[in-house]
């Protein structure tokens, strides 16, 4: 039973690691839209409205990571009782 709940703490884990990937993937991609576009390109824009998209998914990762913990929490107080 210890191996299940450790198991299922490193996968939480392991997604969170995910979502920085993403979130760090996709403000990189942001960054260079902007940089390499010219000034008045359209790519500049898409570049602006990512950076936003960027933060949202990695706030959302902490938040699924953090409400998971919370549940697998609960689980191992269940489960001593």
């Amino acid at each position: 039973m210890v191996l299940a709940f450790l198991r299922t703490e490193l996968a939480n884990r392991r997604t969170l690691l995910a979502y920085v990937k993403t979130a760090l993937g996709v403000a990189i991609t942001g960054f260079g839209l902007m940089q390499f576009a010219d000034a008045d390109s359209v790519f500049v824009w898409v570049g602006m409205a990512v950076l936003p998209l960027s933060a949202a998914i990695l706030a959302y990762g902490i938040f699924d990571y953090a409400h998971v913990r919370r549940q697998i929490e609960q689980e191992k107080r269940d489960a001593r009782v």
